[in-house]
């Protein structure tokens, strides 16, 4: 039997929100770790939102969900809809998640699709895509008949597209006991305003006032239009996104974030910040595994209304550690080739298998090295390009830490040694540390090491994974790297 949750929703409020980007789509982010929401909560948020893939088991998702309803924060979970597979195959796999949660508590709320267009529908496919919204909801409803369900519009969520397509006229369908949208109460209505575009998106430091003079009544239209939705339609508003890259100079960004919480407020509209989480390098993070919130304290006092915590908890470093991006972010030496090995990783998930092939080092002229390694690209799409870079690398050691590091790994025949080294990005040169030597065999087990960093912090490292033996083959899974503050 399925609860209602009537009651509950009519006071239910996600507060103040943050995105909590971590790996479920095809970039490269961390995975996730309770750690991000004990620091949130810490900082004065009250809701999570996160993003879920089209195609993974609901059951993936459960510690992210299971852990936010349990220390007290709401949870939006949100999919990327992969559009090649087709509406039908979409709409089968949200009733699945749909019937995953169905007991789950009140602050467990659905978003139907985030940003249609970045998913794969087309400009000129309006209507189309407010059918997939359509066939979603119908779905949904059959398994929970009163959650909340956020709802937005095509394209990337812009509030014209809420205006214009949100509606009865688009969302037509009618459910078994004869309601439609516009007869139910637990939808809302959703929305995304990264106004002004140049300083949100920008990857170049920008003073907000001098290059964007009416930033001001940009976003004021859109509230204004999103509040006139709200009120045509009796329904609540949701911001789903909303924020800036912090590669400007922290002034602007708490200069923003200042003017738009209280407009947020004035117009009832519930928000969620993007975003707290994703991984060091991410331009529009809040939090780094090694700093906390240091350095932007201002613009977390602006969304919270709270001191952040001067220390967070230790939170793992490395990007797709488990795989499930298959080799996203990894990169190997000439003398190492990776592969994926469905199957193999701890609790039967995908891992990575490297091949060291058989070289006589005399006939290469050289030093062999074999290795497996992590670092920033320098020439990473979302790279920070202005002067503000503070941190905003993917892996770093912070002076008087003890990091503890830790993996899965068997050798597939045999036995094989390995070590692990850090370094200073880019070419690992030079080098911080490098492990005594592991020896792994066939069997598949957790090796875990410290390295008690007591020199000057480094912003931008190298972690390596160095081979010792060749013509062998070593599988590894489950990758972290966790720093441990002095007490």
């Amino acid at each position: 039997m399925t609860q209602d949750f009537t009651e509950q929703n009519r006071s239910l409020t996600l507060g103040r929100g943050v995105n909590t980007d971590f790996t479920a789509t095809e970039v490269n982010k961390v995975a996730y770790d309770k750690g991000f929401y004990s620091a949130l909560l810490a900082a004065g948020f009250d809701s999570v939102r996160f993003f879920i893939r089209q195609g993974w088991s609901p059951e993936f998702y459960r510690p992210a969900v299971e852990d936010a309803l349990e220390l007290g924060l709401a949870a939006v979970v949100v999919p990327f809809s992969m559009y090649c597979w087709g509406k039908e195959s979409f709409v089968e796999w949200w009733g699945e998640v749909a019937e995953y949660y169905r007991d789950h508590p009140a602050e467990l709320v659905f978003e139907a699709i985030n940003e249609p267009k970045m998913a794969g529908h087309p400009d000129g496919e309006e209507a189309e895509t407010m059918e997939w919204y359509s066939a979603c909801i119908q779905e949904i409803r059959r398994s929970n008949p009163t959650r909340l369900l956020a709802v937005g519009g095509p394209h990337f969520n812009g509030v014209r597209l809420l205006t214009d397509y949100v509606t009865p006229k688009y969302l037509s369908y009618t459910l078994d006991d004869g309601t439609g949208f516009a007869d139910d109460p637990n939808i809302w209505g959703v929305f995304h305003c990264y106004q002004p575009k140049g300083f949100t998106h920008g990857s170049v430091d920008q003073d907000i006032n001098k290059d964007h003079p009416g930033w001001k009544e940009e976003i004021l239209a859109d509230l204004e239009e999103a509040d006139a939705w709200s009120k045509k339609h009796n329904k609540r508003i949701y911001l789903s996104e909303w924020g800036t890259r912090i590669n400007h100079e922290v002034r602007h960004v708490e200069e923003y974030t200042a003017f738009m919480v209280p407009e947020l407020a004035r117009r009832n509209i519930e928000w969620s910040y993007y975003c707290g989480v994703f991984n060091n390098a991410w331009p529009y993070g809040l939090y780094n595994s090694e700093w906390g919130f240091r350095g932007v304290e201002g613009v977390v006092r602006n969304l919270t209304g709270k001191e952040p915590p001067a220390e967070v908890p230790p939170t793992n470093q490395i990007v797709n550690p488990d795989f499930q991006l298959d080799l996203a972010d990894w990169n190997s030496s000439e003398y190492a080739i990776m592969g994926t090995a469905d199957g193999q990783g701890a609790d039967g998930t995908r891992a990575i298998r490297v091949h060291v092939p058989f070289v006589h080092a005399p006939d290469v002229g050289r030093e062999m090295t074999s290795s497996l390694y992590q670092q920033y690209e320098s020439d990473w799409l979302f790279r920070v390009k202005g002067k503000v870079q503070a941190n905003k690398y993917i892996i770093q050691l912070r002076e008087s830490s003890v990091y503890r590091i830790s993996f899965y790994a068997r050798c597939e025949a045999g036995s094989a040694r390995l070590q692990i080294q850090l370094g200073h990005a880019p070419h690992n040169e030079p080098v911080i540390w490098t492990s005594d030597e592991v020896s792994i065999d066939s069997k598949l087990q957790k090796y875990e090491l410290e390295y008690d960093h007591a020199v000057p912090s480094v912003s931008n490292v190298r972690f390596s994974f160095i081979f010792l033996d060749r013509h062998s083959e070593v599988i590894l899974d489950q990758i972290e790297l966790r720093g441990r503050r002095p007490e």
